[in-house]
């Protein structure tokens, strides 16, 4: 694996974390929204991530390569079947929507109460977005600190190369 690689997978962590942040701030920002575009007060949404292949093409080299160079043949002349683990990546897969039922709070003078007085407020638990909040900050700086890695390990091997 080279070294660009190691970067480009830590920079795809780092979006992906970059656009959890975002949308837990959106649900922390609309915990009182009542009335939205689509009616009624605003869901709760939650990202889902999706592993892909980095590089399918670079995977099937190093695999091949791995097989025909690298691997010690066994007792019968053949090569053993494993491959280096596949290179791979996340990317956000969807966004999806809560649909839990609003809480219900009896205000009959604000604007958005229903004929019974009762105004819909957003199902969002601001302990449970705090929470969300620190794991996704978490993994951010842990893709942070594999990229620094990554650099240190370019420059040092720059380094020796320079002699």
């Amino acid at each position: 694996m080279s070294f660009l690689s190691s970067f480009d997978i830590s920079g795809y962590g780092l979006s992906a974390q970059r656009f959890r942040v975002n949308i837990i701030s959106s649900n922390i920002a609309n915990s009182n929204t009542t009335r939205t575009d689509e009616g009624g007060p605003y869901r709760r949404k939650e990202v889902v991530f999706r592993a892909i292949d980095f590089d399918k093409e670079l995977n099937k080299k190093l695999q091949t390569d791995y097989l025909k160079y690298e691997n010690p043949l066994d007792e019968e002349g053949e090569y053993f079947a494993q491959a280096k683990p596949p290179i791979e990546s996340v990317i956000v897969d969807k966004i999806v929507r809560d649909d839990s039922k609003p809480i219900l709070k009896y205000e009959p003078n604000h604007p958005d109460a229903d004929k019974n007085g009762y105004v819909a407020y957003p199902n969002i638990n601001p302990v449970i977005e705090m929470a969300d909040l620190i794991e996704a900050t978490i993994t951010y700086q842990a893709n942070v600190k594999a990229f620094e890695s990554a650099k240190t390990m370019a420059s040092s091997a720059i380094s020796i190369l320079k002699g």
